[in-house]
């Protein structure tokens, strides 16, 4: 399913006209929640889902009439009534949806540019529209979240200093915040690696693939990658500045270079390492020196995993985990957002 960055960025590329709708607000529940966007082309293509289904045709419809005549639109859709069979009890939902409807003008295009220009940077930015009684937009905009503002400036009114704790509908006026993509850095690129770069990239990671094989390490071996650094890992490692958020999986199968990798990494606050290997080749590359609870190795979830493709499975279900900062199975996360894995022998 195309993330939001997907749908941003072919609004922006696409030289037809198109149509965003936005969830701005939820009562009960619903199978996605506020910020999810979907795009629809004048054509019928569509971009993203904003349904498991169930009101994308409906919507499909209601586009027609943004495109004749440019004005956004406010859709409500209630699968609480029971009566309905559309919406109601054949859904299951039981909830209300509130979609926005807005045309993809020149104007929208310019601000959704910057927008994907700041999260590029790794900047946090607010989308911040305020309505009427009636739902309609009086105004639309953005905030970064180093004061910058996109848009209507009057959005500047509407958020203080403290940023909102999370997406939402609060006294007619809607807010959500755009995060920059997770980093996935990976080392390494047998055949193993190319369904964990696919994979990865289509949950919404930002990839990178890190080797010295530059006849491998490039964007024909791996179509879905977002940036390659070639070189041996001291050479890498003066190329790129690592985080406290990034994600990093270490598969190269060269114990000498996993060993360099490891050595460097043990010494950055990252939010997840994971190493590939069987458990001898991990006790060969820790040595006499203890693996830290918070590495992943060997990597992934024990979900009995065979094959690159199932193995790449397990470590993003892992790094999903990780990243939502939940409790499940055979591991934990610390307070540090760290994930600890537990013993595969429990």
């Amino acid at each position: 399913m195309p993330d939001v960055f997907q749908v941003i960025e072919q609004a922006i590329e696409s030289t037809q006209p198109s149509v965003i709708a936005t969830i701005i607000h939820v009562e009960g529940s619903a199978y996605l929640k506020e910020g999810t966007s979907m795009l629809f082309f004048e054509d019928g293509k569509k971009c993203g889902l904003i349904s498991p289904g169930c009101i994308e045709e409906d919507l499909s419809y209601r586009v027609k009439e943004v495109f004749q005549d440019g004005k956004s639109q406010t859709i409500v859709y209630d699968s609480t009534v029971e009566d309905d069979v559309i919406w109601g009890q054949e859904i299951g939902c039981g909830g209300v949806i509130y979609i926005l409807l807005e045309m993809v003008n020149e104007s929208l295009k310019e601000n959704l540019k910057r927008v994907r220009d700041q999260l590029k940077s790794g900047i946090r930015v607010l989308h911040v529209i305020k309505f009427s009684s009636n739902f309609t937009v009086e105004f639309s905009g953005c905030r970064t979240e180093n004061g910058e503002l996109i848009g209507d400036k009057r959005v500047g009114t509407l958020v203080n200093s403290k940023w909102p704790t999370k997406s939402g509908f609060s006294n007619l006026v809607y807010y959500h915040t755009y995060t920059p993509r997770k980093r996935l850095i990976i080392f390494g690129v047998g055949p193993d690696v190319k369904p964990l770069v696919e994979l990865a990239a289509q949950t919404g990671f930002s990839v990178i693939v890190c080797d010295w094989r530059e006849s491998l390490c490039n964007r024909d071996y791996f179509l879905k990658a977002d940036d390659f650094i070639i070189g041996f890992p001291n050479e890498i490692f003066q190329k790129l500045t690592f985080t406290h958020e990034d994600f990093v999986v270490i598969m190269t199968h060269n114990l000498k270079r996993d060993k360099e990798i490891v050595s460097f990494l043990l010494k950055k606050p990252l939010r997840y390492v994971g190493i590939l290997g069987s458990k001898h080749r991990i006790n060969l590359l820790f040595g006499q020196s203890s693996k830290p609870s918070w590495v992943s190795a060997p990597v992934g979830l024990s979900i009995g995993a065979e094959g690159a493709t199932e193995i790449a499975i397990s470590i993003l279900a892992e790094m999903i985990l990780v990243m939502r900062r939940e409790k499940v199975g055979k591991g934990v996360i610390h307070e540090s957002g760290r994930y600890l894995p537990r013993s595969r022998k429990e």
